[in-house]
């Protein structure tokens, strides 16, 4: 009865039976925090530890062809990021015994943040200016700090050191803010589809400084009006009495007037690249009509063109074009000129605000995504207000507006 158990346990069957269960083992580079000795080997039986301490990178190890070889991904390029983890995978080897291919496992990480950040641009590739910034800030800012890391390997201490190399850098506020925002973007991507389990802690933003708005007075408005080329004075109203961004009124289609209805609808944008787009924040503005801004959408009307406002030669307008019309005005009529963008719609925001209106119906009026936007010019109307109280203020007024300036 002995002699035949023993021969059972060394039949070539269950020879084959037992390096099947003892080939490849799990192991690790890293060392005890505690004792500072490696961790011990596993052949996933039971965890690895050390002084109640866990590592958190693993290795799956095969001896295969005279040679080890390491294995740190699985099939599908994840990397092997817990004990849990790197079982599976043993025991996905140690099933393949016979056809065991290293390659299958050396494959490019589809959680390399490298390769993710390529799938997290192509949801982007729809919206011109978005891509190309995004990728611009990706090249210049992250990749150089993160392209080359596991997603799951990031720490916040990767995060705190890349954020001191921005600050740095001497950029603006604004700039640093977006660019730990989009990397924060990226990562909560990634948490969403499971490829990390949480998203690392971040640095607070920077304080950025309160924005100042230049603007024109409407009766400025008027003598620079005045000033313009006959031709191109109906875009010109057009931008003062709605407030709209330069890009949106060169972008009007005359199928955006209703007439009927007596309502205006900006629909449309100009991208960078020149193609028509939608508006900046994906929602329409609707323009009732009133006198002054029916005369000016009936002025022109180029029926074999289908934008509302073009040029003496029947083009769309540039922003280019506009700029110089608006700065040579400018000149003419002795109004200091500022960014045309600032004239009309911040001009159009503050001119709400000074007659009264409150600050909801003003960010209504002007489209705004959130009533941060508004606010900024609350402040600068409140910084005004304050040269109405105190002695040697009283006597210039338009201080507090070259300020804003």
């Amino acid at each position: 009865m002995t002699s035949l158990t023993t021969y059972n346990i060394m039949s070539p069957c269950n020879l084959v039976g037992d390096i099947f269960m003892s080939w490849g083992r799990i192991v690790t580079n890293q060392k005890c925090p505690i004792c500072g000795e490696r961790y011990p080997s596993s052949k996933g039986d039971s965890p690895i530890t050390c002084c109640k301490t866990q590592p958190t990178k693993f290795l799956i190890q095969i001896y295969w062809q005279g040679k080890d070889v390491n294995i740190s991904r699985d099939r599908e390029g994840k990397t092997i990021h817990s004990f849990v983890h790197a079982r599976i995978v043993l025991d996905i080897i140690r099933a393949e015994y016979k056809s065991f291919d290293p390659e299958i496992y050396h494959k490019q990480s589809s959680t390399q943040f490298k390769t993710f950040w390529l799938h997290f641009l192509k949801k982007y590739e729809g919206h011109i200016g978005t891509h190309s910034k995004l990728k611009s800030i990706g090249v210049n800012q992250i990749l150089p700090t993160f392209g080359d890391m596991q997603l799951r390997d990031i720490r916040a201490y990767h995060i705190d050191q890349w954020w001191t190399e921005l600050l740095g850098k001497g950029l603006a506020p604004r700039t640093l803010n977006d660019l730990r925002q989009w990397l924060l973007s990226f990562l909560t991507q990634a948490q969403r589809l499971d490829i990390i389990e949480k998203v690392p802690r971040f640095p607070d933003p920077v304080d950025v400084p309160i924005k100042h708005i230049a603007w024109i007075s409407e009766e400025e408005q008027l003598k620079v009006l005045n000033a313009l080329p006959e031709y191109d004075r109906p875009i010109f109203d057009f931008l003062f009495l709605t407030g709209c961004r330069v890009n949106e009124a060169t972008g009007l289609q005359r199928t955006d007037t209703d007439w009927i209805k007596g309502l205006t609808i900006i629909n449309h944008t100009i991208r960078r690249d020149g193609s028509l787009g939608g508006t900046k924040n994906k929602k329409p503005r609707v323009i009732p009509h009133f006198p002054e801004l029916v005369e000016c959408l009936k002025s022109k009307v180029v029926k074999l063109n289908s934008y509302q406002f073009v040029n003496k030669w029947g083009k769309r307008y540039s922003d280019d074009y506009l700029r110089d019309r608006f700065n040579e005005a400018c000149e003419t009529v002795g109004v200091e000129p500022i960014p045309l963008k600032n004239a009309t719609r911040h001009s159009f925001g503050m001119g709400l605000l000074r007659k009264g209106f409150n600050i909801w119906q003003v960010s209504k009026a002007m489209n705004h995504s959130t009533i941060r936007m508004t606010e900024y010019y609350v402040e600068v109307l409140a910084e005004e207000t304050k040269v109405m109280y105190g002695r040697g203020s009283r006597r210039n007024p338009a201080k507090m507006k070259n300020k804003a300036r």
